[in-house]
This record gives structure tokens, C-alpha cells and sequence, in this order.
């Protein structure tokens, strides 16, 4: 009994798996699913056109708010972990991380659109 529950799990998955790839609309290949071009640009692909009005608005009555007040409390927060990053080298990422990441997004972003830079610190760089 537990062999049949086994091989139905594991073909479930295996279906899964590869109806996933069949639904993305193209090809399965390494090179497609993965390059360095795409580790670069952080994974994200900024949209093409101008950003609808709705999407504006949107992000200048939630998404600056939201960001200004993350940006608060992470640098209390910074400061609060100070005397624990200091010792373990770890002031640079834990002020990106804390202060950096969400005040570029708060203030450096153009409204209404994502930059790959306040998505992830640095990956491949």
C-alpha cells in the first residue's frame, strides 16, 4: 500500500513539474530559465510602457507612506542591532538591508515603477 501511495505521489509531482515548464509558453532550456543577464537585472523586468494612473496613485497614497514609515522603524531597528553587527562585520549589510533597501524604494524610485537595485542587495556583484 505504501509503495502504490509512493509511486502516485511521485508521479503527481513529476506531472506537475513539467506542466509547470509547458505552461510558461516557451521552451524548456538552462539558458532560458536561468543567465547571468537575468541575475544582473535581479530577476525583475521593468515594465516597458508608462505606469497606468491607477498604479500612481496607488503607490504615492500606500507605497511612499508604507516605505517612509518601514524606513523609521528599520533604522531604529539599525540602531538597536548595532552593538551586535559591529562586532561581526556586518554594519554594511545590516544598514542596506534595514535603511538602504526601503529608503532607495521610498525615495529614489520613480512613482509608479520597481527598480531591480531595492529588490535584492547585490546578488551576483
Amino acid at each position: 500500500m505504501t509503495r502504490i501511495l509512493l509511486a502516485a505521489t511521485l508521479s503527481i509531482m513529476l506531472v506537475g513539474a513539467w506542466g509547470g515548464i509547458a505552461a510558461a509558453g516557451e521552451a524548456y532550456s538552462l539558458s532560458k530559465a536561468y543567465n547571468m543577464d537575468k541575475a544582473a537585472r535581479g530577476f525583475v523586468e521593468p515594465p516597458k510602457g508608462e505606469p497606468s494612473a491607477s498604479i500612481v496613485a496607488a503607490d504615492a497614497v500606500l507605497g511612499r507612506p508604507l516605505g517612509l514609515a518601514t524606513t523609521i522603524v528599520g533604522t531604529g531597528v539599525f540602531i538597536l542591532t548595532l552593538p551586535m553587527s559591529v562586532p561581526s562585520g556586518s554594519v554594511e549589510s545590516a544598514a542596506w538591508g534595514l535603511i538602504g533597501r526601503p529608503g532607495g524604494w521610498t525615495f529614489n524610485r520613480p512613482l509608479g515603477r520597481s527598480k531591480p537595485e531595492y529588490e535584492e542587495q547585490r546578488i551576483f556583484k
